[in-house]
């Protein structure tokens, strides 16, 4: 039998054999799916701890993981070195990749929501101003006015700090999320501490947990941006305490955990809503999948009957997030039923510690 033949048997052959009645079905529904969902799959953004940190005179710190602050610690680094000339180039550097931020700022896309566009007009101007302060302080630095990391927070105080936290509005989603579980892991480090009688070290952890919390915070607004802030608040007061020895209950600390566990999982749902409504799909898989360790972190420091009674929404919030940030295919059904699963989870785990904040309610659109 020659190919032509051959090729004409075998399309007859696929035509009288049956197909199996639900194989028929799926074939024949038409999927809802993202643009971009036959794109091949997006390598995952993998996780990972800040190599560096800087602490300022007042215990206050901050993650060093992007090129302000790699600027602005390679600028501390050279004043403990007495080295003037590579401080101020530092330094400079840091103002010129808080320039570019800014610029970022001042362009965010027209699709976002109010409340944000409103922050990016604001933090522009913010990091406008912070920009000449960097530049000044590096021809401070240059003349000899500022020759130690004391003397440089005293140019670059905590106000400043504050507004510099607020170029977090802008960052990319590869910087953010690959240090999405270190307030958590910072929880456990300072429990660890407590338990060996090490408050200091305690406190330490605390603040470095605390840092993540005002960065987030940097990104939100309204009621989310004021359970983070009421957060960050909490977490500072407890590292005060501990400082002092004071906190003599570990589960006063748990608890103050779970609310900032319970805060940063919100803001990271309101996110994964603001980047559906802007059909960035990757970025709604990335927020889903961080408020999904949020709850499950929260929960766990409540009771393990709270971690048992959400682990069904953080699966799910995970399992759409994986789809989403990769690039799979996914359909509006399942992406609502995992908004409303985790919602209804973090609702409870609030009602367990007392908080008032809530999840919003979540609309997929036609």
């Amino acid at each position: 039998m020659n190919t032509r033949h051959s090729l004409l048997a075998a399309a007859a052959l696929a035509l009288l054999t049956p197909v199996p009645f639900a194989a028929m079905a799926q074939a024949t529904k038409p999927a809802a799916v993202p643009a971009a969902a036959a794109a091949p799959a997006k390598a995952p953004i993998v996780a990972g701890a800040p190599a560096e940190w800087i602490q300022f005179d007042d215990l206050s710190v901050t993650p060093v993981i992007d090129d302000v602050s790699r600027h602005l610690a390679a600028a501390r680094a050279a004043l403990a070195k007495k080295d003037t000339a590579k401080a101020a180039d530092a330094m400079h550097a840091a103002a010129r990749a808080l320039e570019a931020q800014g610029d970022r700022a001042a362009k965010l896309d027209r699709q976002r929501a109010a409340a944000d566009l409103k922050s990016a007009k604001e933090v522009h101007g913010k990091m406008t101003a912070l920009t000449k302060q960097l530049d000044a302080t590096a021809a401070q630095i240059q003349a000899g006015k500022v020759s130690s990391t004391s003397a440089l927070d005293k140019t670059f105080g905590r106000a400043q700090r504050a507004d510099l936290e607020r170029r977090w509005l802008v960052t990319d989603v590869t910087t953010w999320y690959p240090v999405a579980e270190e307030p958590q892991r910072h929880f456990g480090a300072a429990i660890e501490a407590y338990a060996k009688k090490d408050y200091k070290a305690a406190a330490t952890e605390v603040r470095k947990a605390a840092s993540y919390v005002r960065l987030e915070a940097a990104r939100a607004a309204g009621d989310v941006k004021q359970g983070l802030d009421t957060a960050n608040a909490d977490l500072e007061k407890t590292a005060a305490a501990l400082d002092k020895g004071a906190v003599r209950v570990q589960r006063d600390m748990e608890k103050t955990f779970a609310g900032a566990n319970h805060a940063l999982a919100l803001a990271h749902r309101a996110r994964a809503a603001e980047s559906w409504a802007r059909k960035s799909y990757d970025q709604v898989g990335y927020e889903l999948k961080a408020a999904a360790h949020g709850l499950e972190s929260g929960a766990g420091w409540v009771s393990n009957e709270a971690k048992a009674a959400t682990s069904a929404a953080t699966a799910d919030a995970r399992a759409i997030g994986d789809k989403l940030a990769s690039g799979g295919v996914w359909a509006k059904e399942e992406i609502a039923k995992g908004f409303e699963s985790l919602g209804s989870g973090l609702n409870k785990l609030g009602q367990s510690i007392g908080s008032r904040n809530k999840a919003s309610p979540f609309d997929v659109g036609a």
